[in-house]
Parts: C-alpha cells; sequence; structure tokens
C-alpha cells in the first residue's frame, strides 16, 4: 500500500466514524450516570452500623435525607449516604468515626494503577477502588485518567463533561507539558492546577479526564529530557504537590454543628469539596514517560495483571524496565523519595475453575508474599455486562435473571478492595471481606 493509499483510508475513516452512531449506549449511560440507589440495608452495611441505628438517626434528627420510597423499602443516593455519613461523625458523641477524612497534618495519598499489558482490568479495578473508598469510608477522591483512550474517566463522566473534546484539559497539562513544542514545562499555580479537576455525580469524586493530548505531553517531556537540567520524571509529582499545599483539609467534621446542634448543610456541602484524601491514577498500558510519572509519583503501585504464562512475561517485561529507570534516577536525584508505600501484583479475571490460574498465584504468592495480594477478580459475566453500559459494578442495576451473578461479582470487588485498602491504610478498619475470601479459597486449596 502506498502513501497516498494510506492517508486516503485515513481520511474516509475519519469522515465515516463522524457519522457513525458509535455514542448511543455511551450518551445514554452519561445522561442517567449513578441514578442506582441503594437500600436501607446496604447503607448499614456501608457504614458498618445497625439498621435499627440509622432508623434512630433518621427520627432523631432532621437534617436526615427523607431517600425515596419503593414499595416498602427506602432507598438512598450516594449523595444522600455522604450526607448521612457527615451526620454520625458530626455527632459529637460518636463513639468512632464514619468520614475518613485526613487531618490538616496528614498527607494526601497517591495509589498508582499500572500495567503494560492491556486487557487486565486495570481501567475498571481502578474505578471500583475510588467508588469503594467512596462508599465505605466516606473518602474524598481525585480520579486521574492517564490513558489517552479515556477508558477509567467513561465510569465517572457525565453529559456535563466534554469527554473527547480536544479542549478538555488532562494530567498533561496538569504537568504542564501539554504543548508539544515547549521546550520547558509551565509551572501552573495552584489555582489552575484546581480548574483541571472536573466534578462528577459521586459526592467527592472528581475527575482529571483522558484525552489525545496525553500524547502530546509524552512528545514534550521527550524533548525536554534533552534538556540536564530538567527532571521530566518528577513533574507530575511536584504538581500534586503543588497542588496539595494550597488545598489542604480545613474543616472539622466538629464544626458541621452550630451551637444550636443543627447541621450546617453549607459548612458541610463545602468542606466535602475543599480537597482531597487520596488520588488514584489509572495508568496506560505501556511505560511512556507520563506513565513513569505516574508510578514515581504514587506512595503505592498496583499492578492489575492476569495469570496466564505469555501474559506474565509482560509483568517480568514492565518491572524490568521499571527497574532500569529506577536505577538511573536514584543515581541521579539522591533526595527523590519514591514509593514510600506497599505496591503489590492484583490478579485479575481469573478463571478459578482453572488449575493453572490459581497454580500460577500460589507460585507468585509463595516467592512473593507481600508483593501478591491473597484477594483476585474472578472472570464473572457479570462486569462484562456492567461495562456494555459504561457502569462499574457499584452502578450496575441489572434485570432479574442477572442480578445474583452481579451480587457475587459485587462480593468479589468488596474482598479485592478491602483487600488493598488493608495494604495502603493499614490504620483503616477492614470489613472483612478480604478475610472471608481468604478463608474460603486459601483453605480450601491447602
Amino acid at each position: 500500500m502506498s502513501y497516498g493509499q494510506f492517508e486516503q483510508f485515513i481520511r474516509n475513516m475519519s469522515r465515516v466514524m463522524a457519522s457513525v452512531n458509535t455514542r448511543l449506549q455511551r450518551d445514554l449511560t452519561m445522561r442517567s450516570r449513578l441514578s442506582r440507589r441503594f437500600s436501607q440495608r446496604e447503607v448499614s452495611e456501608f457504614l458498618n452500623v445497625d439498621p435499627t441505628y440509622l432508623i434512630r438517626v433518621a427520627n432523631e434528627d432532621p437534617a436526615f435525607p427523607e431517600g425515596t420510597k419503593v414499595g416498602r423499602e427506602r432507598t438512598f443516593s450516594p449523595d444522600e449516604i455522604m450526607l448521612i455519613r457527615a451526620l454520625l461523625d458530626a455527632n459529637p458523641n460518636a463513639r468512632r468515626r464514619y468520614l475518613h477524612w485526613r487531618a490538616p497534618t496528614e498527607p494526601m495519598k497517591v495509589v498508582t494503577f499500572g500495567a503494560q499489558k492491556g486487557g487486565t482490568g486495570k481501567s475498571l479495578s481502578a474505578a471500583h477502588f475510588a467508588q469503594y473508598l467512596n462508599l465505605f469510608y466516606g473518602l474524598r477522591v481525585g480520579v486521574i485518567d492517564a490513558d489517552p483512550q479515556s477508558t477509567i474517566s467513561l465510569y465517572f463522566a457525565d453529559d456535563a463533561l466534554p469527554l473527547f473534546d480536544p479542549e478538555t484539559l488532562t494530567i498533561a497539562d496538569f504537568m504542564g507539558v501539554g504543548d508539544p513544542g515547549a521546550k520547558e514545562p509551565t509551572r501552573h499555580d495552584a489555582a489552575t492546577l484546581d480548574s483541571i479537576w472536573r466534578p462528577t455525580s459521586w459526592p467527592g469524586i472528581r475527575l482529571m479526564p483522558g484525552g489525545a493530548n496525553i500524547q502530546n505531553g509524552d512528545i514534550a517531556m521527550f524533548f525536554m529530557s534533552r534538556n540536564a537540567g530538567i527532571p521530566i520524571y518528577r513533574l507530575l509529582k511536584d504538581a500534586i504537590h503543588r497542588w496539595e499545599n494550597a488545598y489542604r483539609p480545613m474543616t472539622p467534621t466538629t464544626e458541621f454543628r452550630r451551637p444550636d446542634g443543627t447541621f450546617d448543610m453549607d459548612r458541610y456541602g463545602a468542606a466535602l469539596h475543599e480537597t482531597l484524601d487520596v488520588i488514584v491514577i489509572d495508568q496506560q498500558p505501556s511505560l511512556t514517560l507520563v506513565q513513569l510519572n505516574g508510578l514515581l509519583a504514587a506512595d503505592s503501585v498496583v499492578m492489575p495483571q492476569t495469570m496466564k504464562g505469555f501474559d506474565l512475561a509482560t509483568l517480568a517485561t514492565f518491572v524490568n524496565s521499571i527497574a532500569e529507570y529506577l536505577d538511573f534516577i536514584v543515581g541521579y536525584d539522591k533526595d527523590f523519595v519514591i514509593g514510600a508505600g506497599a505496591h503489590f501484583v492484583l490478579p485479575t479475571i481469573v478463571q478459578e475453575q482453572n488449575d493453572r490460574d490459581t497454580t500460577q498465584i500460589l507460585d507468585l504468592y509463595e516467592q512473593a508474599p507481600n508483593e501478591t495480594l491473597q484477594v483476585w477478580y474472578a472472570r464473572s459475566d457479570a462486569i462484562a455486562n456492567a461495562a456494555d453500559e459504561y457502569k462499574s459494578i457499584y452502578e450496575y442495576m441489572p434485570d432479574k435473571n442477572r442480578r445474583q451473578s452481579a451480587q457475587q461479582f459485587m462480593r468479589n470487588a468488596n474482598a479485592v478492595n478491602d483487600a488493598i485498602v488493608g495494604k495502603v491504610w493499614p490504620e483503616f478498619e477492614q470489613r472483612g471481606y478480604a478475610a472471608e475470601f481468604i478463608k474460603d479459597h486459601w483453605e480450601t486449596e491447602e
């Protein structure tokens, strides 16, 4: 094929794809983003309280949300669940925490999901983790989509966010490398950095969308790397710290109550959006300069990985390539602190009936118990059904025939995320989902 023919092919396909209705399901999802509501029993599980306690608080506190009555059941939205958390946490007699927001002196966590191989469920694992932290701990979460394909953005964007608009700012702009012709990074002030975060339908969750100009960031950094004085590997980490220092947690939940004991909705709403407690980064399945920045900005790195032999070969290539970069950086920048938290492989899309998959996990765990999660994502049709609608398992509302498999997969997601929380926040109270999974699967294996 000559260049002229290829050019014509590209132009024709560009014209055709502009008219093909590829966005129908995606647009339907964005218009109905987060329409799922949760029963009072589910809310009590998220908050780890007895349902009767919620009923008592609802009767005593005028600010308690009414929810929506569906038959004999009362249901609540994620916004209402977050408000209930705030009401409980602002109670001066509360015996434990319901909003696990970080203290003013506590640093913000950064957790990066990265893998070299595509198709490992990386983006969905990251989306599940962000939403789990929000539902089960009330954390304010920033989601950074570092993938030009904008995969994780589809699980958070609604029709108010111009997701595939070339003018939408991305991680490349946040790092100051959005212009591929620039000779040095742009050091944005904190207010400009803050404007790149976009609101989502989830209470307290903000999104930095993916987009094609992330590739511009790699081009820009490639040319900037010729200047030995520019540490391009730490641009994201420095930008995050610059933003974090300007937007710190300032409002304790005790200030949500007025002197007369009534709940101050305005003060609560401002505190919900004043900062973030954690940033979750979803990486592109490759090791580019932008992706290297995402790894080096992280306190903890989660590597979702399928367990086939050929797939594990890509993991070996990935970690060996990172090791070469680290050797250079540690020797060049001795004061640069890299990833002080827990780092581990998360097995995904595991065929539990396939002894080769589970044997591979056991082999990894025996050789690297601290670096291999004992909980995994099992292969499931339920998540494929949800993904067809660009929804996570925490948003998906299955029809009656699929309800049981969806509930089973949600239990699996809870176990995985409970295990990750235990690694990243060992000081947090775990919910027991991971322990139950390990008991069911590992004792059987033994």
